[in-house]
């Protein structure tokens, strides 16, 4: 437990960070949304006028309402995934390759303990880290998005299905941060490996909503996974993607087990 505690510690600055990011673009979001409402059915039409192609890549279905907060907040699944995508990422990858970087892997493996149980104690930790972004997450929408309801409908269901999937993303981005940790010696150089598959695994998302011959190639990016209409209007999660991403998540986390007990540390 007292690794856990050293990382939760080492790790505070960043997660209050990326946190108040999160809660900073929801806010900012919303303060949009008061303007476009204000506007009624004029930003409709001009939505109207943009090509289908370009509203999928925003993440806006045909025949959606700017003016509805429902529809609105949906928009911003794409972006919360985004920020979420390189915060879990970057978040397997510095806790498992810092102690390198920063020359304490002697001082930290001189310790009665075995590298199963560091790497276990460090996952445990940045899964708290993550469980925290998403709860923040989920509340600051909560907050925020109440005050726009003018119906008794709550809203509390379908952003919990969002920011559920939200969580379960980040899982995989950071099985694949700790994959890329546990193979690559050098923690810029998968720093850089993790930067190049978000923006990879992002663009192809934008190439299939523009190409709908494209559609078949939705399996290899994880932005594709899950629909923000389809969890905010019809409450349901894809099951088999949601299989898919656990699956993922757990290769990336037994392959981090695996390739980080055969290395040899740089000390």
């Amino acid at each position: 437990m007292n690794i856990v505690k050293r990382e939760l510690k080492a790790h505070l600055k960043s997660l209050l960070i990326w946190c108040g990011s999160m809660v900073f673009l929801i806010y900012a979001g919303m303060i949009k949304y008061s303007a476009f409402s204000e506007t009624g059915q004029s930003v409709n039409e001009l939505m109207g006028s943009i090509p289908a192609q370009m509203r999928n890549v925003l993440g806006i279905g045909d025949g959606a309402h700017l003016t509805s907060i429902a529809v609105f907040y949906s928009i911003f699944f794409i972006y919360f995934l985004l920020l979420a995508a390189v915060f879990s990422t970057m978040l397997g990858v510095t806790i498992i390759s810092k102690e390198e970087r920063d020359r304490t892997s002697d001082f930290l493996f001189s310790k009665p303990v075995t590298r199963v149980h560091v790497i276990s104690c460090k996952i445990i930790a940045a899964l708290l880290n993550l469980f925290v972004f998403s709860l923040v997450t989920l509340t600051a929408s909560l907050i925020f998005v109440s005050p726009y309801l003018k119906t008794k409908t709550s809203l509390f269901i379908p952003i919990l299905l969002v920011i559920t999937a939200l969580f379960l993303l980040e899982l995989l981005f950071f099985g694949i941060g700790l994959f890329l940790a546990a193979v690559t010696k050098n923690s810029k150089r998968a720093s850089s490996f993790a930067t190049m598959i978000i923006l990879g695994t992002f663009m192809l998302k934008v190439i299939i909503d523009l190409n709908e011959k494209a559609r078949p190639l939705r399996f290899l990016t994880p932005f594709y996974y899950y629909s923000a209409n389809t969890l905010m209007f019809d409450r349901t999660v894809d099951l088999p993607f949601t299989i898919l991403t656990l699956l993922l998540a757990t290769a990336g986390t037994c392959a981090c087990y695996y390739f980080y007990q055969k290395r040899e540390l740089l000390t």
